[in-house]
């Protein structure tokens, strides 16, 4: 059996990403976590003094300046946004940042050749359920951490017509990694399967990603920390 990769990504910068590192650094496992200097949700940010001393632990990446769809600004805002946060990330941790993830995962063929000339080498996007990545700058990642199969928010209207959003917009792809309906049930459940099918199949990685406002949101530290324990437990 090969090695397969965990690797976890963080986005926007909250605070609540310090509860996340402890939780890492309690299973030796390094995480990636891409900061944005605007706030977000009205939520607690980081401040530079705590991402410098997060980056001492875990890997800084950029996420833009102010959080915009790159792909619906002009050309010359998505070139700011890009090249400036890799900067403003430099300048705080005093190391060179090379990995930038996208806003909502909006990119296209601009924003990504633009992203590669501010010299990023790797860059994340949210496509989901996959276990490797063909392109550098368009890393996907194999599960997110959220409500699971219902969704727990109903914002705008027409959520309430759907609850199981997050299972049907999924359904299909989940039945072609064999994921059997007992493993449908709930987020632990399914990112357990997955972690397994990856390794059993030999994969070249397993990547979580999440936002620490959201774990918090849906009451879900202990679904992540008994999944950290699961994934310590059965590495390859």
């Amino acid at each position: 059996m090969e090695w397969m990769q965990f690797l976890t990504s963080w986005d926007d910068g909250y605070l609540l990403d310090l509860r996340v590192a402890d939780l890492l650094d309690r299973h030796e496992m390094q995480g990636t976590f891409y900061i944005c200097p605007a706030a977000q949700h009205a939520a607690e940010m980081l401040t530079k003094d705590q991402i410098k001393g997060l980056s001492s632990r875990h890997t800084i990446g950029a996420h833009s300046m102010t959080h915009p769809k790159l792909t619906q600004i002009p050309p010359k805002e998505t070139s700011r946004e890009i090249h400036e946060s890799k900067q403003w990330v430099e300048e705080i941790t005093g190391k060179p940042c090379t990995i930038f993830c996208y806003p909502y995962g909006a990119v296209n063929d601009a924003v990504q050749q633009c992203v590669q000339e501010a010299g990023f080498t790797d860059a994340r996007t949210t496509n989901d359920l996959e276990f490797s990545a063909a392109d550098p700058l368009l890393q996907p990642i194999t599960l997110q951490i959220a409500p699971f199969p219902v969704r727990m928010r109903f914002h705008p209207l027409w959520k309430v017509l759907d609850p199981l959003g997050p299972l049907r917009a999924r359904y299909a792809r989940l039945r072609k990694l064999k994921t059997p309906h007992s493993a449908m049930t709930s987020w632990l459940s399914l990112a357990k399967y997955l972690y397994a099918y990856g390794l059993k199949n030999d994969l070249p990685f397993f990547h979580l990603y999440g936002h620490s406002r959201e774990v918090e949101k849906y009451r879900m530290w202990g679904e992540l920390e008994e999944f950290l324990r699961y994934v310590r437990a059965n590495k390859s």
